[in-house]
């Protein structure tokens, strides 16, 4: 005989969009019709949705499936800010307070995790009210009055032991809940005292490598819902600008190093790889664009992130990088030949010299009128100890024009035109989308710089040709 199914299952199979998560709110005294739900992501907050004011008085949502975990804040109508609170997994919750004074007012049911959490909220407010006063005493005094301040700072340092030994208890006491590793988040890594070297001196690196190698100990960077807290941003943009060299090799290396770890989560390694790649194609410093080129190359182009991203965007990302990737430093500069103001071919890789700056002006660029005289100064001063040609590429295409201005701002160099040229479009060669903008070669046709102005250059020259360097001098872009 066949069985039945219970009543309860085919409720559920055709009501699809039953209820599996509710999110009450009530404020007593407040006046809002609707209240706004918002998330923090990455730097900012983003509203998420809106409770409706029911008759009784309640601020309701409800939604076919539990909210992304994160950190989460309730506002008013004008965006006036009630408490924050965190979604994890439980699918019921209540909240009620006064709307004056929400947070110390607040009432949770349904929470476990909120209920330890504004506890947590409340202790910080209170220590941080009981600190503030004797921070400004301390600076008031630390000068003037030495054995004051000696005592303002001992009792500020008596409440920040306590506010740690709170957050350890605190951990251990929620441990495994989302709670306990939002609070572990927000904790950078505690430096050990430092060793000493074989010759008795403090080893003055180890902070600095000890910090570095353990930045990530109490964020995991594939927990995604930190991503929806201050904390993960924060903490990978300081990382990343600040605590690895700015140097495309270097940048690699920490890729390659923590991608494998976000990768475990398919929202922290979306995150990772957008942040990572926006870095390193808005970057300032010279030759960072090569890890652009590596973001792109080996997950766009390879269809990783096809889950995600917009198709449009993603051919945008790949033909950029392969415009990029021939003009990278360390690689030989495209062959340009053109026609100079005597209509003859000139092939910039046959020129001769140690080093070949090469220009792309326009007669009409006001950059252009105020650097090329900076140019022509260094060129007149320097030009033949350094053993420099200049191969300069004007944009415009009246002969005429190029020819007064050559004159005029007395561009004694080999002086071509771009647009009368053999060789294919310069501005796609050499990724020209405004002018001026230099590059430097070696004697091998080599980039050596680019997008430097001439003062840079002038400095970037000196250093090379003392051989100061191995490799990639680090220098930021015009």
């Amino acid at each position: 005989m066949r069985k039945l199914l219970p009543v309860i299952f085919i409720f559920l199979i055709f009501n699809g969009s039953a209820q599996v998560f509710q999110l009450k709110v009530k404020l007593n005294g407040g006046k809002d019709q609707l209240l706004i739900l918002a998330n923090y992501f990455a730097d900012k907050q983003y509203i998420t949705d809106t409770l409706k004011r029911d008759k009784s008085g309640w601020y309701v949502l409800e939604a076919d499936s539990i909210l992304p975990g994160g950190l989460y804040i309730v506002a008013g109508e004008n965006k006036n800010r009630y408490f924050e609170f965190l979604i994890n997994k439980e699918p019921r919750m209540v909240f009620e307070a006064d709307a004056q004074d929400p947070v110390n007012t607040l009432k949770i049911k349904g929470s476990k995790e909120n209920t330890a959490f504004i506890e947590y909220v409340k202790y910080l407010s209170a220590r941080q009210k009981e600190i503030e006063p004797l921070q400004k005493a301390y600076k008031r005094t630390e000068t003037a009055w030495p054995d004051s301040a000696s005592f303002f700072k001992k009792e500020i340092e008596r409440i920040n032991k306590e506010v740690v030994d709170y957050m350890n208890t605190f951990e251990e006491k929620n441990q495994g809940t989302f709670a306990a590793a939002f609070v572990k988040a927000s904790r950078e890594p505690n430096i050990p005292e430092t060793p000493k070297l074989p010759d008795g001196k403090p080893d003055s690196l180890f902070p600095y490598r000890y910090y570095k190698a353990h930045y990530f100990d109490n964020l995991p960077l594939d927990d995604a819902r930190l991503l929806r807290t201050p904390f993960y941003h924060q903490r990978v943009n300081n990382y990343f600008t600040k605590m690895v060299i700015q140097h495309p090799d270097s940048i690699i290396a920490e890729v390659k190093r923590w991608m494998p770890v976000a990768r475990r989560s398919k929202d922290t390694y979306r995150y990772m790889v957008w942040f990572l790649t926006n870095h390193t194609e808005r970057s300032e410093i010279m030759g960072m664009d090569a890890a652009f080129v590596y973001m792109v190359e080996n997950y766009y182009a390879t269809g990783d992130m096809d889950y995600w991203i917009n198709q449009t965007v993603k051919e945008n990302l790949v033909k950029k990088a392969k415009k990029l990737k021939p003009i990278l430093l360390g690689k030989t500069a495209p062959e340009l030949i053109m026609l100079d103001t005597l209509m003859r071919p000139v092939s910039l890789h046959a020129v001769k010299a140690k080093y070949t700056i090469v220009l792309f002006w326009d007669p009409t660029c006001g950059h252009c009128k105020k650097e090329i005289p900076h140019l022509v100064d260094f060129m007149q001063r320097r030009g033949k100890e350094f053993d420099i040609q200049v191969f300069a590429v004007c944009s415009d295409t009246n002969m005429r024009e190029m020819k007064k201005y050559i004159r005029q701002l007395n561009m004694n160099w080999i002086n071509v035109n771009g647009p009368r040229a053999y060789t294919p479009n310069y501005h796609d060669l050499y990724d020209i989308y405004s002018t001026p903008v230099l590059y430097l070669l070696d004697e091998r046709k080599t980039i050596l710089a680019k997008r430097l102005m001439t003062d840079q250059i002038e400095t970037f020259i000196e250093r090379h040709s003392r051989n100061e360097t191995h490799g990639v001098i680090q220098m930021q872009e015009n």
